[in-house]
C-alpha cells in the first residue's frame, strides 16, 4: 500500500493523490493506513478541473467523488462499462440479472470494451458480449458525421501504478485489466462494473479511484446505488 501511494503520478502536471483524500466511508470499507502526505490538487477525470484534496465533487463540473455527492448532484449514472467477468451466461448473478433488466427498460446502458472480446473464452459468452453495445466512438475531426464521445484522458501508466504498483512484468491478464479501464474512461463512461474486487477495488484502489471521479464497483454495490438515488426495484 505505501507504495501504491508512493509511486504514481496521474496525468495533471505530475503531483500524486494522496489516499487519505477520498471518503472512504462513502466508497466502501475502512480508509487504508497511510502515511501522511501534503494536500495534492486532484483533477476531475469528466473535465479536468482541479480540485481541493477531499472534495466531494467537481468544483466546475460537479461529477461526484463521494456516494454522499451523488445524492445531490445533477449527474446520474448511465453508461456502465461491464469487466469481462460480468458477462452472466447462466444468470445466476442476481445483482448482474437486475442491472441487465433495468438496461432492457432502457434505465441504464450497459457496454464492453473492445478488449473484453479479445479475452473472453466460450462460444456462449462471446454471444452474450457481442450483444451488448461497444463504447462509443470517440470524436475527432476525421468522423464524417461529428459523431462520438470526447475523449476522456489516455492513461495507462498511471492505471497500472494504482492497480498493480509492483508488477514487473505485467501479466497477459493485468495488460487486459488495465485495457478494460482504460478504454472506460477514455470513452467517458459513468462506472466500470466488476466482479474482480481484488484488482480493482482493495487495498484502498477504489477510493483512489472515486477521488478523481472514477467509479470502479462490484454489481452489488451499483444496484444498492441505483436504487437509492432513483428508487427502482
Amino acid at each position: 500500500m505505501r507504495q501504491l501511494l508512493l509511486s504514481w503520478n496521474m496525468w495533471w502536471c505530475g503531483p500524486a493523490i494522496s489516499m487519505e483524500a477520498s471518503n472512504p466511508e462513502t466508497v466502501g470499507g475502512m480508509p487504508p493506513k497511510l502515511p501522511k502526505k501534503p494536500t495534492r490538487m486532484p483533477t476531475c477525470i469528466k473535465c479536468g478541473g482541479k480540485n481541493i484534496e477531499g472534495a466531494e465533487s467537481c468544483s466546475q463540473c460537479r461529477w461526484p467523488f463521494s456516494r454522499r455527492a451523488w445524492v445531490t448532484s445533477d449527474k446520474k449514472i448511465q453508461r456502465i462499462t461491464l469487466d469481462t467477468g460480468c458477462i452472466n451466461v447462466k444468470k445466476q448473478n442476481a445483482d448482474l440479472n437486475t442491472l441487465e433488466r433495468w438496461a432492457a427498460e432502457n434505465r441504464i446502458v450497459l457496454e464492453r470494451s473492445a478488449a473484453m472480446l479479445q479475452e473472453l473464452k466460450g462460444n456462449a459468452r462471446i454471444e452474450k458480449a457481442q450483444s451488448l453495445p461497444g463504447h462509443p466512438r470517440i470524436f475527432n475531426l476525421g468522423n464524417a458525421l461529428g459523431d462520438g464521445v470526447l475523449a476522456g484522458p489516455d492513461i495507462p501508466k498511471d492505471l497500472q501504478k494504482i492497480l498493480f504498483p509492483t508488477a514487473r512484468p505485467l501479466t497477459t491478464k493485468q495488460r487486459a485489466d488495465i485495457e478494460h479501464l482504460r478504454l472506460h474512461i477514455r470513452t467517458g463512461g459513468d462506472v466500470f462494473v466488476t466482479l474482480n474486487p481484488r484488482d480493482f477495488i482493495r487495498r484502498g484502489r477504489q477510493a483512489v479511484f472515486a477521488s478523481f471521479g472514477v467509479w470502479v464497483m462490484a454489481p452489488k454495490e451499483l444496484v444498492a446505488l441505483l436504487r437509492d438515488l432513483n428508487g427502482w426495484h
